[in-house]
């Protein structure tokens, strides 16, 4: 016996049109968004992954990805800037309880000795605890920290180096990173490079415009076709 099958899904033309204006619309968002995200330290570009049936399935045949490639890291001489040559997170520590990941590693301390992150949450040693320094140093400089996330602070008061926690670096799926190369005084730039991300427009941008052109005249067609009937009856 032979068993014998399809696939089909039925739709008009216009619809079919108008589908594909969605999609194309909604890739230059992945682009416009990377190139607003460019200049934010440690923002990772989002990549559009479009099935073969987007044009029939429109926002639904479009899944988003992230490109977890390393940006550009420049010294910045702040004790305080961190930037993973590797790839991982920091974690940080929202009021409801909520660990957030990132790779922006511009930190502060306030006046009680911890760790905050740049909007002010506080950074999570490799122990899940926030990070809290045992007493403020006279300088920053006086902060050391190594590849492995390892925090010291040199008391001047009595010469000793007081071991304080590790900074947690945690993969994407929120487990500890099993390799860390972290560097103090450096931050990481988006992985964005603008030049293709513009180059990235054209395509969408073309399409959108050919779907519109078929809408339009599929529509101007139709109206054609009704006005007949009209006359007709």
């Amino acid at each position: 016996m032979t068993l014998q099958g399809r696939v089909t899904y039925d739709t008009d033309p216009m619809s079919i049109a108008v589908h594909g204006m969605t999609t194309q619309f909604y890739l230059l968002n992945f682009y416009a968004n990377n190139i607003a995200h460019a200049d934010v330290p440690g923002y990772q570009r989002k990549v559009p992954v479009v099935t073969s049936f987007a044009q029939y399935l429109g926002l639904k045949g479009i899944d988003t990805a992230t490109d977890t490639s390393v940006g550009r890291i420049f010294n910045t001489g702040n004790p305080l800037d961190f930037a993973l040559n590797t790839k991982g997170y920091f974690q940080k520590l929202h009021s409801d309880g909520r660990v957030e990941l990132t790779r922006d590693g511009r930190f502060q301390l306030d006046k009680n000795g911890n760790l905050l992150s740049e909007d002010k949450m506080p950074i999570l040693a490799t122990d899940g605890k926030p990070i809290k320094l045992p007493f403020i140093p006279q300088s920053l400089d006086q902060i050391k920290v190594n590849s492995n996330g390892v925090i010291e602070v040199l008391n001047k008061q009595n010469g000793q180096t007081t071991n304080v926690a590790q900074i947690g670096v945690a993969s994407s799926q929120g487990s500890l990173a099993a390799h860390v190369d972290m560097r103090q005084g450096y931050v990481e730039e988006s992985n964005v490079f603008l030049h293709e991300e513009f180059v990235g427009l054209v395509v969408p941008k073309r399409n959108f415009e050919a779907n519109r052109q078929i809408f339009l005249t599929q529509n101007e067609v139709l109206s054609k076709l009704i006005q007949e009937m009209g006359r007709v009856q």
